[in-house]
């Protein structure tokens, strides 16, 4: 397992290295947020480790960086600030956990593990399909009908997989947000509304007969174009 740490605090970096090379892990250090965002980009990392207060590049950018670039390596926050404004803060930038400090070795070793087993259920389990549609959730694409590959953000790959177990049926807003979001995440009916809109235009782009239909007062569901539906 290769392991990256964003920490710019030197000797707490190297001694977090320590701890994962430890284990048998390879682990890379960087400790401004511009170097972590170059080597997270450059290299296959199973997971990594981010500091939220970084030099150069803050925590949560060098984070929605990645997601944005369609990078869905596992990451945890890393950090002192434990309020729940800022949990929510690091869940909806696209983290996978969050870990704060201080902490030790036997916690932080679980949350890697623990990150590092989704990735890999998701390739075994194989792409999802439903009404046509076909999504790798590992690579984060999406095929309809046989066509071309249409890459997805993160938070679109989610949103569609939560609809895509569900075909034909409503999902409460509420329960969506908690599973793309994070449970207990106050409001996201906005941001729901935004992800729904950018995930209409990407099956559009896939050229996809399935649409997102909103049920009012309800939710949402994924259903053929012709079976209705308000918009």
């Amino acid at each position: 397992m290769r392991v990256l740490v964003v920490e710019d605090a030197w000797r707490l970096a190297e001694a977090v290295a320590e701890i994962l090379r430890g284990e048998g892990w390879s682990a890379d250090v960087a400790t401004d947020g511009g170097r972590g965002a170059e080597l997270a980009a450059a290299g296959a990392y199973d997971c990594v480790l981010l500091d939220v207060m970084l030099p150069v590049m803050g925590g949560l950018d060098v984070l929605r960086g990645m997601r944005e670039a369609g990078d869905a390596t596992p990451v945890i926050l890393v950090t002192a600030r434990d309020a729940v404004p800022d949990r929510v803060a690091g869940l909806d930038a696209g983290a996978d956990d969050y870990l704060v400090k201080p902490f030790h070795a036997e916690e932080l070793l679980a949350r890697v593990r623990a990150v590092c087993r989704r990735p890999r259920a998701i390739e075994e389990a194989g792409p999802l399909r439903a009404l046509g549609l076909e999504l790798d959730e590992g690579s984060l694409e999406l095929r309809a009908a046989g066509g071309a590959a249409v890459a997805l953000r993160a938070r679109e790959c989610q949103l569609l997989a939560e609809l895509m177990a569900r075909p034909g049926r409503v999902v409460a807003k509420r329960d969506l947000i908690d599973r793309v979001w994070g449970p207990g995440t106050a409001g996201g009916g906005n941001r729901l509304e935004v992800l729904v809109h950018d995930l209409r235009l990407r099956l559009a782009e896939a050229g996809a007969t399935a649409e997102v239909a909103t049920v009012r007062g309800a939710g949402y569901a994924l259903r053929e174009a012709s079976a209705g539906g308000a918009r």
